[in-house]
């Protein structure tokens, strides 16, 4: 790796939760993907941006064994490929790997229902020779090992296509060999010419987490999805339907957990309806078009969705049982909770679209309530309140709360070593909301609910005769109890609403 590529790895300042992995690409924008459509973009002209090829090299090329890719590679130079060629066919091994590979990838997509990238012929001379769908091997230098690039469009910004630029070598990367680094990257970033056959334009969370989702679908061995987890689960106070920028850019990696939960809840097809959707509405974002298929074909929404996904999120990690959510959830990294004390009422407790604030407090108590108040004015609606009583290793209790007043539930604590609290927004657009977020263990539920002090009992006596007022008494009390009755009533202030609202939940079984 090159010192330039080391420096910019190195961490600045704080930030978010990074994954183990870089993302595959270097943060871009879609418009400046449709920028970079213009004569010469391909790594083999001499007006390419890097990474490209040397004017001195000389660059090959092999077609893969189904006849779908062509494989541009250099023997010599910054981008040479590992010359190992086992079989003696002339053509590196490395690169009959490549070829494999995304033939193996291809085959599988189309399987499931998608689109094949559209071919190139339409470009122009520099289209890699012919119609073929163009693989190049270039040296990334551990910025990133792996780029789709647009040629061009069909239609506005619809049925596009493109090329694939991939590391020649994955000398330096982390990964655990040369043929899983080729499987992840051909799985991921062919899955992005997929989305370019239908629109290409749906943002960073759409299109790195569905390419996620595709790499750990097509071969759930492969570690990608795990190894970004964290880049979501350590930071789901962010909107999801926001695409980030900076240093936060895994943040949409780390969204492929969301796609993943859709994948395996609704199945396959739902992500497939996903896409093929956004040619039915061409401007709508990914989260309307999610939530139109999901109404249309599975009785289900965007808010309930994402408030069962933040449920399924609690049974990540040591916690993880696939009865309660992902079929290989231990492999994730768990979530990253804020702790707080008992009893704790905290005011101005924001949550935003698509996201998720998670708290934990200590348990073993017989019960914790948990209140959650909106501020007068905010909406309220699609909120909800998820109270779970946990351990080390293992999902116990879970108590939901929904609708649109103040929100209240409550769990058995008595066997769990912490209570996790959730507050989920499940909206898809819209701003940030505040509220109070109270937690007690109090038998009574103070502070979170006011609570009535009993009534004094009376001194006991013998009754009878001598307990009875005199004559004089009863005058006294008569006339007492005529002034009293003659004064105003007193308006009485209203005791605080109790939230109402408490049920048991567990995700509904898997279609």
């Amino acid at each position: 790796m090159r010192l330039g590529a080391w420096l910019l790895l190195l961490p600045l300042g704080c930030g978010p939760v990074q994954a183990s992995r870089e993302p595959h690409e270097l943060p871009e924008t879609f418009a400046g993907s449709r920028a970079g459509q213009q004569a010469g973009a391909r790594p083999t002209s001499p007006q390419a941006v890097p990474p490209s090829f040397g004017v001195d090299e000389q660059v090959e090329s092999a077609v893969s064994p189904g006849g779908r890719f062509r494989v541009h590679f250099s023997r010599v130079g910054l981008n040479a490929v590992p010359p190992g060629d086992a079989d003696g066919n002339g053509v590196p091994d490395a690169v009959d790997v490549v070829g494999r590979a995304y033939e193996r990838v291809a085959d599988f997509y189309v399987g499931l229902g998608f689109l094949l990238p559209r071919d190139d012929a339409s470009v122009g001379a520099d289209n890699g020779g012919d119609g073929l769908f163009d693989v190049y091997l270039v040296d990334f230098a551990g910025r990133a090992d792996g780029a789709f690039r647009l040629d061009g469009c069909e239609s506005v910004d619809q049925k596009c296509a493109g090329h694939m630029l991939q590391e020649n070598d994955f000398a330096g990367y982390d990964y655990p060999s040369f043929e899983e680094a080729v499987s992840i990257l051909a799985s991921h970033e062919f899955f992005h010419a997929v989305q370019a056959a239908y629109r290409p334009g749906l943002g960073s969370v759409a299109s790195e987490g569905t390419a996620v989702w595709a790499s750990e679908r097509f071969d759930a061995t492969l570690d990608d999805l795990e190894q970004f987890t964290s880049s979501y689960l350590s930071r789901t106070d962010r909107s999801l339907v926001l695409d980030p920028t900076g240093p936060a850019a895994s943040f949409s990696y780390g969204a492929g957990v969301f796609f993943q939960y859709l994948g395996e809840r609704f199945g396959d097809r739902v992500i497939l309806a996903m896409w093929q959707e956004s040619l039915v509405a061409p401007t709508a974002p990914w989260a309307i078009l999610l939530d139109t298929v999901l109404r249309r074909e599975w009785g289900a929404d965007f808010d309930t969705a994402f408030a069962e996904f933040s449920q399924w999120n609690l049974s990540t990690g040591a916690r993880a049982r696939v009865e309660q959510g992902y079929a290989r959830g231990g492999g994730y990294d768990g979530l990253a909770p804020s702790a707080r004390t008992l009893p704790t009422e905290e005011a101005d407790v924001r949550v935003t679209t698509a996201s998720t604030r998670y708290f934990t407090v200590p348990g073993g108590s017989a019960e914790v309530l948990a209140t959650y108040v909106l501020k007068a004015g905010e909406d309220p609606a699609k909120l909800h309140l998820l109270v779970a009583a946990v351990t080390d290793t293992a999902v116990l209790h879970v108590s939901r709360a929904e609708g649109t007043g103040a929100l209240s539930a409550k769990v058995d604590a008595s066997d769990a070593s912490e209570v996790i609290i959730a507050v989920v927004d499940g909206r898809h657009e819209g701003v940030g909301r505040y509220g109070t977020l109270c937690l007690t263990a109090d038998p009574a539920g103070a502070p979170c609910v006011d609570v009535t002090p009993e009534p004094e009992d009376p001194e006991d006596d013998d009754g009878g005769c001598s307990a009875a007022p005199s004559g004089l008494g009863w005058a006294a009390l008569v006339l007492a109890l005529l002034a009293l009755s003659a004064r105003p009533e007193r308006a009485r202030v209203p005791a605080r609403a109790r939230p109402t609202g408490t049920g048991a939940g567990t995700p509904p079984a898997r279609s």
